[in-house]
């Protein structure tokens, strides 16, 4: 492994590799013995021992590098600097060595397997230079069974046995298609686009808000997406009468007993089941005012750090002292196999948003109603592979916590973060200017997107572009009011939207609005730079022009 990374893999007790070495990382089970050999000091560093089996993790785990494939370790030997064992010490006494006419072999393969005789001189060489006093008795012994062997024709048994199946990283795009698969055959409608963008929000930030009208399975969704891909869902109800956390997080009654709230107690479920992802749907989330009873919530999204077992989480959740009887609930946080996706009727019946709360969430609009649609029965039985707990972790909660990137992925960053720039000449008059929050994740939802490419497409097929997904998710729904600089902020959007141009003008807007009205005023603008963004500032604008007033809400 490269001598630069060792101590990060040393500290989290995780080793990682790229691309070469996964399959004979996957073929390692609990409890067998590693070494790490750093190849650019040539020196054994320390003796592991492995804890778990293979899995993916895109989060970063060193600077300046992505090693997706990891495995966890606990330390037997940590050699300091000056006791390491280095390559001259071993060199001649392995049969591994022996094996190739140059070491260099070795170590490309990143992850070797050992004959067990091998497993035990380098023991016998660690322990000696940690200064333990090693059997060297049964070392003996280990050796004269292994030249018996040898000289019998038999083979040395490897220290690193062979896995029942080999590791296979997480196909990613497959499980997608897999999964809108699934959910169609269901009986369920969704565009694949939808689906993708769900998860892909999901993944990059665990607040998705599901709005639209009545009846276009905005509840449903969240639902389907975890029962395929093997985690758990509930459901939270809001009501009316919320102003403060009570129902979400709990209270202390009369009686000093705590009683915790449905968010809590959703929250230690995930806790107490880390292998599988659990996805809260707090259905009906505006019929209260969700900044007043979602407040704490909200804060602890934007407190995760990173945690032990990889992933996000946040610090605890209840900030008030319990009874000793109800101390465990004090303890408890957002993991990071925990989600919230909220749902909210897009009428005058329920309550607005303020910034505060769309700035730490995706919404995401289901909009698209096409009642001649029909599932088509599938010729066999659909199956969804179950997505592993890592496939739901960001790759980073920041683009500064980023490694390297290749260079169509910065080259996609770089697109999310000019188009945001270029909307904030237009916002920033009006005070509805995004921020570094909002760059960071629609960037980062771009990103996340390139991995399923394939599923962000409609129904008939045709492509759609994530980042105009992202732009309507994370600054329309921010868009609200009827003054002469929200006027000028949705007409120069939608200029900009729709073909680059600045409008400046009502006539400006007439031939754009003239072809979505045309087009029987589409969800998507046909011909337009970003179609979806540019439909609902068609909307938007005509709606100051007719009302006064204009919501991406109503």
């Amino acid at each position: 492994m490269p001598a630069q990374h060792y101590p990060v893999y040393e500290k989290t007790g995780t080793f990682a590799v790229r691309r070469v070495g996964r399959r004979s990382l996957g073929r390692i089970r609990p409890g067998d013995t590693v070494f790490a050999y750093l190849s650019g000091a040539q020196v054994i560093a320390g003796m592991f021992e492995a804890v778990g089996e293979a899995f993916e993790d895109a989060t970063p785990l060193v600077r300046g590098g992505h090693y997706p494939h990891r495995l966890r370790v606990r330390p037997l030997v940590v050699l300091s600097e000056e006791d390491r064992v280095p390559y001259a010490a071993f060199h001649d006494r392995l049969d591994v060595v022996r094996d190739y006419a140059d070491f260099r072999a070795v170590v490309q393969q990143v992850i070797h397997p050992l004959p067990r005789v091998d497993e035990k001189v380098l023991e016998f060489l660690v322990r000696a230079r940690q200064k333990q006093t090693p059997d060297l008795e049964k070392l003996r012994a280990v050796l004269d069974a292994y030249h018996r062997a040898r000289q019998e024709g038999g083979e040395a048994a490897p220290a690193v046995r062979e896995a029942a199946a080999p590791y296979a990283p997480f196909d990613r795009a497959a499980a997608m298609e897999e999964l809108v698969a699934w959910i169609e055959a269901q009986g369920f409608v969704y565009a694949p686009w939808q689906v993708a963008a769900y998860a892909t929000a999901l993944r990059t930030k665990p607040l998705v808000i599901l709005a639209g009208v009545t009846g276009t399975g905005k509840s449903k969704l969240p639902a389907l997406v975890a029962e395929a891909t093997g985690g758990r869902w509930r459901l939270v109800p809001v009501r009316p009468d919320w102003t403060d956390s009570a129902d979400v997080l709990g209270y202390v009654d009369l009686q000093g007993r705590f009683r915790p709230g449905a968010v809590l107690q959703a929250a230690r479920a995930a806790l107490d089941e880390p292998q599988r992802h659990l996805t809260c749907i707090v259905d009906e989330m505006n019929l209260a005012r969700v900044e007043q009873y979602f407040a704490e919530v909200l804060s602890r999204i934007e407190d995760r750090h990173r945690a032990p077992e990889g992933g996000f989480e946040s610090a605890p959740l209840l900030e008030a002292a319990l009874p000793a009887a109800d101390a465990a609930w004090s303890a408890v946080g957002l993991p990071p196999n925990f989600a919230l996706a909220g749902t909210v009727n897009m009428d005058e019946s329920a309550h607005g948003f303020s910034r505060k709360v769309l700035d730490r969430a995706f919404t995401l609009e289901l909009a698209d109603v096409d009642l001649t649609a029909r599932p088509a029965p599938p010729t066999s039985p659909p199956t969804a592979a179950r997505w592993p707990v890592a496939a739901w972790r960001p790759r980073a909660l920041r683009l500064a916590d980023l490694g390297d990137l290749t260079r169509p992925e910065g080259a996609a960053v770089d697109r999310a973060v000019e188009a945001l720039a270029a909307l904030n000449a237009f916002l920033t008059p009006a005070q509805a200017q995004v921020a570094y929050r909002t760059r960071d994740e629609a960037a980062l939802f771009v990103l996340h997107a390139a991995d399923v490419a394939a599923s962000f497409r409609t129904r008939a097929g045709a492509a759609v572009d994530p980042l105009d997904l992202a732009l309507h998710m994370k600054v329309l729904p921010r868009l609200q009011g009827g003054s002469r600089a929200l006027r000028h902020a949705v007409l120069g959007l939608l200029g900009w939207a729709a073909s680059g141009e600045t409008f400046r003008e009502d006539e400006d807007a007439r031939a754009v609005l003239d072809a979505w009205d045309a087009a029987r005023r589409p969800n998507a603008l046909p011909d337009a730079r970003f179609p979806r963004t540019a439909a609902r500032l068609c909307l938007m604008w005509e709606r100051l022009l007719t009302e006064g007033f204009t919501s991406f809400w109503v």
